[in-house]
């Protein structure tokens, strides 16, 4: 997908005319976030940005007064993807917002981070789409490095109340807590591997439902295999999402599962943790087909 954002300022409120007082920059989702006038397609050293909101800074800029920057933001929000119904939850809702706000982090290839977002109110979806679409096929060092002052330098913080703004630095912080969550899912696996292995004799024959489809196979032989659960329960829930399309290049099944792991291995760690060492167990599936999980994970006694 490629969103043309000085096209979207451009002709999105004043018609072809804007075009004369508006510059013209390609951004492109992905790796290759941009094709540059000249320039070298490199973060933005003193704010940390990366070139689509290197590119929302400068076009916005160039945007005479605050009440066009407003409309510009309501023509974003129709550029917005859907959300899947199932990553509303609370967990991916953002704090302090005037309207209901969420935004859901998943891994990519090569460590970088891919966002999805929606909000009830049109003005906030257009700031949903703006910081998804900044943000999206960045590394977690990429976007823990982005100064929400950009948002100042870009004026449009002074097209905001107070309260829509504190919402946006919410916004901006939650994804950036996400970003950290997905880069220490890695770690927390190998810190708690001692843990996993002192486990690995305790249980023997647990209590398995569900399976036989190739991705759910996977699901349960991992579980089973490292974290020696006494009761395992994986749910397909995708066919109650056919037709979804948030995410592009998924199967046409095994796209939407819920997971309930009971085992002593979960014993030490935080609910967090247990999540984290879940996703990093099952970081193939979770890169392939699987768009969303669905995890309870408890220890026998609770």
């Amino acid at each position: 997908m490629q969103l043309s954002l000085s096209w979207v300022l451009a002709v999105g409120w004043a018609g072809p005319q804007a075009s004369q007082v508006l510059p013209a920059v390609s951004c492109a989702r992905g790796p290759a976030h941009r094709v540059w006038m000249g320039q070298n397609p490199e973060q933005n050293p003193e704010l940390g940005l990366t070139p689509y909101l290197e590119d929302v800074v400068e076009t916005f800029k160039m945007v005479p007064d605050q009440k066009l920057r407003y409309q510009q933001l309501l023509f974003l929000a129709q550029k917005a993807k859907p959300m899947d119904d199932s990553l509303k939850v609370p967990d991916n809702k953002v704090p302090g917002c005037l309207s209901t706000v969420f935004v859901h982090a998943r891994p990519g290839e090569a460590g970088r981070i891919f966002y999805d977002g929606d909000s009830d109110a049109m003005l906030t979806k257009g700031l949903v789409v703006l910081l998804t679409e900044g943000l999206s096929g960045h590394t977690v060092e990429e976007i823990l490095a982005v100064d929400p002052k950009f948002i100042a330098e870009a004026g449009i913080a002074s097209s905001l109340t107070p309260g829509r703004n504190n919402g946006l630095l919410n916004m901006l912080a939650l994804m950036k807590k996400k970003a950290q969550q997905i880069a220490s899912g890695s770690a927390v696996a190998a810190e708690f591997a001692s843990v996993v292995a002192a486990q690995q004799s305790v249980v023997a024959g647990p209590v398995v439902e569900g399976g036989s489809a190739p991705v759910a196979d996977s699901i349960i032989r991992k579980v089973c295999e490292k974290l020696k659960p006494t009761r395992v329960k994986l749910v397909d829930n995708s066919a109650q999402h056919a037709g979804h399309k948030s995410r592009e290049g998924l199967a046409d099944g095994e796209t939407h599962f819920a997971l309930e792991v009971v085992s002593e291995v979960f014993a030490p760690l935080s609910m967090v943790q247990r999540h984290q060492l879940v996703y990093a167990l099952l970081d193939a599936e979770m890169k392939g087909s699987v768009h969303a999980l669905q995890i309870v994970a408890r220890t026998p006694s609770e």
